[in-house]
């Protein structure tokens, strides 16, 4: 009809021209103003909830009515008709038609006519002054009634407008669930709503499946098979199967099989098997352990006469716990061939040469000879004795060519080790005697001569701890040199490797234990401050400038050029007797008198590498040799075990230390035997010296 008011924009596209009198809505009605609060027709606003903060908008879409979008489930309660006559037109708001004379249309389709006079200025104010309820009256867009507010909806319009929640019951500040923490969880818990892909099926997935579909169809995968459900049995008399279940372990025992029912467990025995009265009377004396049978073979007619077995039950239950109960353990038997223990080494004849056998003996020692020493070139030797002399000795003849006379106990002798000076330095008692054996060479020994007498006195006297004494002229004529004179008894004189330097060890408790002398100069030196316990041996390094000094226990190694403890090396014995150094330089070995031979690799450890104990007595005595990977010790049981001592240069490999050969001849006088061992310079040779008084060289 003509005059039909048209819709704002916005609108136009969602009005549908009505059916006459139908009073259906249009489809998409638009959104009410978001500044004001939506009442529907007859809807009490108190069945509005509020799940979102006042502050957000609440989720809308055009075109979506508000209470429609909040509460969805909610029906508008039964409308008052009073209210509802003068809207006419459904679902839209009265305010459409404020410029228009009419607002709807009745059921024959003719234009509903507002009244005539609508209501002005002045009536509002008389309204709002006369109504006391005018405050709480607004109007409905939809109809254009006024409609009262309730208590509860004036409560929740002033709710909303604080700021609160529309809801009374709502806690804002519930305590809050930590869904997530700075913990690495293996499953953690997330609250993230769902992303889009996880609906649509996976590509991937997909192929996976229909690759695993096609194996199957193929038959390259197979099903699992349904387990058997059928219950196995075991016989318990058979013999076990090796590889059956129970089998296969290692340390499963088999349950003990009862032994099968004989003549004796007949009901009707033959008569050989029954018992007579002086039996049955030894058969209830026995214990029960030691009975043959545990029941008495008994006699009956017929098998109805048979009683029930009176120990049926306690043997059925004995027989269960032998089955179930008891532990059974297979202990194994250790097949151990008592061979396979002792270390694989190689055997003595493939390691030849060695000494083995006693070639020479040199005798003219009226007591014991403690100790030997060799010329550089192999040619002589020196042995001093008890019995107050020093004899030399031609090696290859066993010959004495010279007996010097000393006047005391000889503790040691040393040659020098230069082949080019012809000294040999022997200690006894508070001296040290350099003496020119003047055997060989004659140019050799008068050069000896020459360099000693070449020696010119400082100008001003140095204090030393010694006193270098030229020999007199009887003296001279025995071959005496020089004579070093000590405060307290000389027990050890050892040279240094280029032959100008020798140390020599006193039997003091002080710090002037240890001396070390320098013959060109006749200069002596103290190099300790304090003394370090009672030094046994000392020894100089064969290459580096390295001094060793045995102590009873431990064997400190000093850097005589930096003038400091190197090394301390823990021998693991009571007592040391004696020390040797490897040419090398890398490795020695300690004999002790508590019988034990400690092998000290210098690289390896500060604890020894090896600790042999092939002798039964106290080891007096222990040599390397110069060239051959030799070692031998002495040893009160009369005896010298020669070891082959090989030292690699690879840095990676053990030393290999192989007894070879146990030497004997020494005679066991006053409980001593060997007294000290010494290698020839340049032949798999070894001499000897013994208590017996004689000087035993093995080839």
């Amino acid at each position: 009809p003509t005059g039909e008011p048209e819709p704002p924009s916005g609108a136009g596209s969602c009005r549908q021209p009505l059916v006459k009198g139908s009073g259906a809505a249009p489809a998409f009605p638009p959104s009410p103003p978001a500044s004001r609060v939506c009442l529907d027709r007859g809807m009490d606003i108190t069945q509005l909830s509020y799940p979102f903060p006042p502050f957000l908008p609440p989720p809308r879409h055009p075109g979506v009515h508000l209470l429609e979008t909040v509460s969805p489930a909610l029906t508008p309660l039964p409308s008052a008709p009073l209210q509802d006559i003068r809207n006419t037109v459904g679902n839209i708001p009265m305010e459409w038609y404020q410029d228009f004379p009419h607002i709807g249309y009745n059921l024959e389709g003719k234009k509903i006519y507002k009244p005539i006079r609508n209501k002005d200025e002045l009536d509002m104010f008389l309204e709002k002054m006369e109504n006391p309820d005018y405050w709480r009256t607004v109007q409905d867009k939809m109809t254009g009634a006024d409609i009262k507010l309730t208590d509860e909806q004036v409560d929740l319009v002033h709710r909303l407008q604080k700021g609160q929640f529309g809801d009374v019951h709502f806690n804002p500040y519930e305590p809050a669930v930590d869904f997530f923490t700075h913990e690495v969880m293996i499953h953690p818990v997330t609250n993230r709503p769902a992303d889009k892909r996880s609906f649509i099926p996976s590509l991937i997935e997909k192929e996976k499946v229909s690759k695993l579909v096609h194996a199957i169809k193929m038959g390259w995968i197979k099903p699992r098979k349904p387990k058997d459900d059928t219950p196995t049995y075991y016989d318990l008399w058979a013999h076990e199967d090796p590889n059956s279940i129970l089998g296969r372990h290692k340390m499963h025992v088999p349950a003990p099989k009862m032994k099968l029912p004989g003549h004796e467990e007949s009901y009707n025995p033959p008569p050989e098997y029954l018992l007579s009265e002086e039996e049955k009377l030894a058969w209830e004396q026995q214990e029960p352990a030691e009975r043959k049978l545990n029941f008495v073979p008994q006699q009956y007619r017929c098998l109805r006469a048979v009683p029930a077995y009176s120990r049926f039950i306690h043997e059925r239950f004995e027989r269960c716990l032998d089955l179930y109960l008891c532990p059974r353990q297979r202990k194994m038997r250790v097949n151990v061939d008592p061979e396979d223990l002792i270390p694989k080494l190689p055997k003595p004849r493939d390691l030849q040469p060695f000494p083995t056998t006693q070639a020479l003996v040199y005798r003219g020692h009226t007591s014991l000879v403690r100790c030997l020493s060799i010329s550089p070139s192999g040619q002589w030797l020196v042995s001093g004795s008890d019995d107050c002399t020093v004899r030399f000795w031609e090696v290859c003849t066993a010959r004495c060519m010279k007996t010097l006379p000393v006047g005391g106990v000889v503790k040691s002798v040393a040659w020098n080790p230069n082949p080019t000076i012809c000294l040999v330095a022997i200690c006894v008692d508070q001296s040290v005697l350099l003496v020119n054996p003047c055997l060989g060479d004659k140019l050799l020994y008068g050069a000896t001569d020459q360099l000693l007498e070449s020696y010119a006195a400082p100008e001003e006297e140095r204090v030393q701890p010694v006193q270098w004494v030229t020999a007199t002229i009887e003296e001279h004529s025995k071959g005496v040199r020089l004579v070093v004179q000590h405060s307290k008894a000389v027990k050890q004189v050892t040279w240094h490797g280029k032959g100008d330097y020798f140390a020599s060890v006193v039997s003091d408790n002080s710090n002037m234990q240890v001396l070390i002398h320098q013959t060109s100069k006749r200069w002596s030196q103290n190099p300790f401050r304090k003394s370090k316990g009672l030094v046994q041996c000392v020894l100089f390094h064969p290459i580096r400038p390295y001094f060793f000094v045995a102590t009873q226990r431990y064997v400190r190694v000093y850097n005589l050029l930096k003038q400091e403890l190197t090394k301390k090396l823990m021998t693991n014995c009571k007592w040391v007797s004696s020390m040797a150094i490897h040419p090398g330089g890398d490795n020695i070995i300690c004999g002790s008198y508590d019988s034990k031979l400690a092998w000290f690799d210098l690289d390896l450890s500060t604890r020894p590498y090896q600790l042999l104990r092939h002798h039964k007595k106290a080891l007096r005595s222990v040599a390397f040799h110069k060239h051959y990977p030799l070692f031998a010790s002495g040893s009160d049981d009369g005896t010298v075990i020669v070891c082959h001592g090989m030292v690699y240069n690879d840095l990676l490999q053990n030393p290999l230390l192989v007894p070879v050969k146990v030497l004997k001849g020494h005679a066991m006088t006053l409980d001593l035997g060997v007294l000290d061992v010494l290698f020839h310079p340049t032949q798999p040779w070894v001499f000897s010296s013994g208590a017996d008084g004689t000087v035993r060289l093995y080839t």
